[in-house]
């Protein structure tokens, strides 16, 4: 499939350093990095270029500070700005930007960027050590975009609350644009005078989040819109130095890795190879430097990872946990919880039942089988929650006991948890001798074989009374609950035990879990599998769950939604989201982490770089070959239904050669998809990226040094980003092209800096916006010149051959002018006239350089027609 679609290569660095002193070899004991040096040492390069700022990568402690003196507390209200360019505006984790925040009791204010969402977040402490907050509106900002945001903090807004407002603006110097509507919160406030300093980065009284990657400004305003407190402006910072003084005069101090660099980050990963290598002579010595991304080594010899319970239920803290996802011959199951005995389960048909989402196959329960665990010793509670999954496939013909428990309930010390027909479920309280017997929980009804369901028994203690609630959840559905309680004492649970007849065979069981509380639902959502989750919300949750950094560029929760989640390594399954979505896995460059660069994100991108013809270094050689062209696609939901788009008209389509196509070129991709109705538009959309009649560019390079003007912009280029060239010869084709870049290869040495791009084109990616001026114009169905035209002419007699008319200028005047390509040629239409066809365009001719006749019966179109996103 597309290359959108299945990510990217692992970033690769390869560099040749000088050894004549030995320093570079890791096993020189004499040499200053001797025990410092080996196998994914972490390497950094950075290119000048940038302007100068305040990096903050880096390991807690990472800040700038400055003297807290003059600065606003109290009852004064705050106004605080700041200037950044973040590697996202939807971190994973939190981003601490700028505050007076120091341990208890000396809390100020603290202004952050909130996880996930990308809302800023404001809190504020009145006496040192409680604080309050408040949550600003989306900011809107684009991945990667340098922006200011600010925050105004009104006390006391003379009605008895306090007023905060959210701004954003491309700089500290504005203009200034409110997000939504003001917060208005009761009660009037005031802000702690911490004896912290005023800083930017990691802030000592807070729990360690991420970091800004390059902060430019900062600004604290005593009042709103008031007097400056503080100022600084990191691009007049002299780079290198540990310090820089204000435009107030406070000096700000570097602490743990910051640092002021003009530098821009192109590479971050590990050394691979560090081999030393010399002349025979002993005259020279060097080594030849290899390294890559952290994808290479996340790629490497990776276990799958388990299923989505068994990752999520140990997060809950249970005190008891045996998954059962053990093999076909297994005899008993072993617990991921420390001091945990396995449970024993002779006679289980281990491994049968696979059709849970969030699980590995699970046992079934046949005649004579038995099953016994015990519960270690915990701390005592007044409360505890049993919880386990189960499958019917027909309802059972009698109430019969699927699990039987020993507690330390009084009076009632055994529980038998039975279900039975028509979903019938009841908690029977036994003596300890087994003479007597009280039914505890009635039970309910209603149909839940067939199914996967959840089962969760919690009992607690309420004064005098033992309260016990059954709550049956049908997976993936809403559950119901039943109830009952007696005069008591809780205890804990010790021990539980199975012993069946043929009345339950085949009833599939597993995941049996223990917590010494009530209310624990860590098997929410991962006992589906996470069903229906967003591509972009599932790479960020897995990501975070192994430790491994990973940002959205776009809108994470504007992503394709996912079928379950299955066991499969990390990287696959960051692959997985990429490939539902259509988006694009990738590296950051100056951090050992990933990105994922939604689908949306690609769409109707304005260029973030434009290349001149002349600014291209030879040779520039588009390539029209067949690598890409797909026109017969078939789209699978996994384990669902499919889609198929057959592309039957136009110069890629399959139709053979004689008739104006190339054939057939046919595609099968299986998706993992939350619904059969995704196939259809997933093949269509990916028919529509393998038609396009455009050629790639596998090498444009750009000689830096010779055009340093484009350093600036070359250095924020991202994957996925869109370059125009302009200006390109005849022989090209059409003078402008537009580009999504697939790579960035930088060769910069001593006096010569090359880049070189790889890019694909990006033209199916300019997709119909309402109402856009260009890209909200839809198409006829079919139109043509009803009469040639020569070179020069500026009015065309237009035949609509299918679908309706074209609008004219009495109609619709606003809609006016309109951009129409014939031939080749791009028109620009000033005119339409006529109620009928064919109608007559006014028209200035040659928009795109272009100057030719036409010959009557030739097609025209809108040159940027709408086309529905996917």
């Amino acid at each position: 499939m597309s290359a959108q679609g299945t990510g990217v290569d692992p970033a690769s660095l390869a560099l040749t350093l000088n050894n004549k002193d030995g320093r570079f070899s890791p096993r020189n004991s004499l040499g200053p990095y001797f025990g410092m040096l080996g196998r994914n040492t972490p390497a950094r390069i950075g290119a000048p270029g940038g302007e100068t700022h305040l990096s903050l990568n880096g390991a807690p402690g990472t800040r700038a500070v400055a003297p807290n003196s003059g600065l606003p507390s109290g009852t004064t209200d705050l106004d605080i700005r700041v200037e950044l360019t973040p590697e996202t505006w939807a971190p994973t984790r939190p981003i601490e930007l700028i505050g007076r925040w120091g341990t208890v009791p000396s809390r100020g204010w603290l202004l952050i960027m909130q996880g996930g969402t990308g809302r800023l977040q404001l809190s504020w402490s009145t006496d040192g050590t409680n604080s309050s907050g408040v949550v600003s509106p989306a900011p809107g900002l684009l991945p990667g975009e340098r922006a200011a945001v600010r925050v105004t903090m009104d006390v006391d807004n003379g009605a008895g609350g306090k007023t905060f407002t959210w701004f954003k603006a491309p700089s500290l110097a504005g203009p200034w644009i409110q997000l939504a509507a003001p917060t208005v919160q009761a009660g009037t406030t005031s802000t702690y005078a911490s004896s912290s300093p005023l800083g930017i980065g990691d802030q000592p009284g807070n729990t360690w989040m991420d970091l800004p990657d390059r902060v430019h400004g900062a600004e604290v305003r005593s009042g709103i819109g008031g007097t400056i407190a503080a100022q600084v402006d990191w691009s007049t910072a002299v780079p290198g130095a540990t310090s820089h003084t204000d435009t107030t005069g406070r000096v700000w101090t570097l602490e743990g890795d910051a640092e002021i660099s003009s530098r821009v980050p192109l590479f971050m990963g590990e050394v691979a190879s560090l081999p030393s290598r010399w002349a025979p002579s002993g005259e020279d010595a060097w080594v030849p430097v290899e390294g890559a991304g952290i994808l290479r080594r996340l790629q490497q010899g990776r276990k799958a990872l388990a299923s989505t319970l068994r990752r999520r239920i140990p997060s809950g803290a249970p005190v008891a946990y045996w998954p059962m996802e053990e093999g076909d011959t297994a005899t008993q199951a072993y617990s991921p919880v420390p001091g945990c005995l396995p449970l024993t389960g002779p006679g289980l048909d281990w491994a049968s039942a696979d059709t849970l989402p969030g699980s590995s196959p699970l046992p079934t329960i046949t005649s004579g089988a038995t099953l016994k665990a015990s519960v270690p010793a915990y701390p005592a509670s007044t409360s505890w929650q049993l919880e386990f999954v189960y499958f019917r496939a027909t309802e059972p013909t009698l109430l019969m006991p699927i699990m039987e428990l020993t507690t330390g309930l009084s009076s009632w010390p055994r529980l038998r948890l039975s279900i039975g027909p028509s979903g019938g479920i009841q908690v029977l309280g036994v003596s300890a001798d087994g003479e007597s017997t009280s039914i505890l929980v009635p039970g309910g009804s209603g149909s839940v074989a067939g199914q996967w369901n959840r089962l969760r028994l919690s009992v607690s203690q309420d004064g005098t009374l033992v309260r016990l609630a059954f709550l049956l959840i049908p997976i993936g559905g809403a559950g119901q609950l039943w109830s009952g309680s007696y005069t008591g004492t809780v205890g804990p649970l010790r021990s539980l035990s199975g012993l069946y007849t043929s009345t339950l065979e085949g009833t599939a069981i597993g995941h049996i879990t223990v917590f010494s509380r009530t209310g624990v639902g860590v098997m929410d959502f991962a006992d589906h599998g996470y069903n229906r989750e967003p591509a972009g919300a599932r790479a960020l949750r897995i990501a975070a769950e192994e430790g491994v950094q990973l940002s959205v560029l776009g809108d994470a929760a504007d992503t394709a939604l996912m079928g379950p989640q299955r066991p499969q390594t990390l990287v696959e399954l960051l692959h997985e989201c990429a490939e539902a979505d259509s988006g694009i896995l990738m590296e950051m460059p100056g951090a050992l982490g990933l990105v994922y660069r939604t689908r949306t994100s690609l769409y109707s991108q304005s260029p973030a770089l434009v290349l001149p013809y002349g600014s291209i270094a030879p040779s520039l050689e588009p390539v029209e070959d067949d690598q890409s062209v797909r026109n017969d696609v078939t789209a699978s939901r996994r384990g669902g239904g499919s889609g198929r788009a057959v592309v039957e008209t136009g110069p890629l389509s399959v139709l053979p050669s004689e008739q104006g196509g190339v054939g057939i070129y046919d595609e099968s991709v299986e998706l993992n998809l939350a619904d059969d109705a995704q196939a259809q538009p997933m093949a269509e959309w990916l028919a529509h990226l393998g038609t396009v009649d455009e050629p790639r560019y596998p090498s444009v390079k750009i000689n830096l040094h010779k055009h340093p003007e484009l350093i600036p912009a070359v250095l924020k280029l991202r994957i996925g980003d869109l370059v125009r060239l302009t200006g390109l010869p005849l022989w090209v084709g059409q003078p402008t092209t537009d580009l999504h870049l697939m790579q960035i290869q930088h060769e910069p040495r001593p006096r010569a800096w090359t880049v070189t791009l790889v890019g694909t084109p990006a033209s199916p990616y300019r997709v119909g916006v309402v109402e856009d001026p260009v890209l909200g114009r839809a198409d006829t169905d079919g139109s043509e010149l009803a009469a040639g035209v020569t070179a020069m002419a500026t009015t065309l007699s237009v035949a609509v051959t299918a679908g309706p008319l074209w609008i004219t200028t009495a109609s619709h005047p606003a809609q006016f002018p309109v951009s129409i390509t014939c031939g080749g040629e791009e028109m620009t239409v000033t005119a339409i006239s006529g109620g009928s066809s064919p109608q007559t365009f006014t028209v200035t001719r040659s928009a795109n350089g272009i100057s030719k006749p036409h010959e009557a019966a030739a097609p025209l179109s809108l040159t940027h027609p709408m086309r529905a996103a996917l």
